[in-house]
């Protein structure tokens, strides 16, 4: 069979503790050969990155949670045998 390879990203998360949706963080399938992803505030501050597939922001800025708002983010990765790729886009933090 052949597996699974693609890349999803939500478009809004809640991180407010109930244990559903907690996380942002893309859902990418294949053999990740390498990964980032990067999460930046209106003013351009990072407030998120990993170089881990599968681990994801919780909502939080230097151990505060962030307000709703829109926040912008990035991931570079690469799958083997394929070339590196760039996604892009916005997230909406609901409080």
């Amino acid at each position: 069979k052949d597996c699974l390879e693609g890349f999803y990203i939500p478009d809004a998360f809640s991180p407010n503790g109930e244990g559903l949706n907690d996380l942002f963080r893309p859902l990418l399938f294949g053999d990740i050969q390498s990964f980032r992803f990067e999460i930046f505030n209106r003013w351009g501050e990072r407030v998120f990155h990993t170089t881990i597939p599968g681990v994801g922001w919780d909502g939080t800025y230097a151990g505060k949670p962030q307000d709703t708002n829109i926040f912008v983010w990035r991931c570079i990765y690469q799958l083997n045998g394929k070339t590196a790729e760039k996604k892009g886009g916005t997230v909406t933090v609901i409080r």
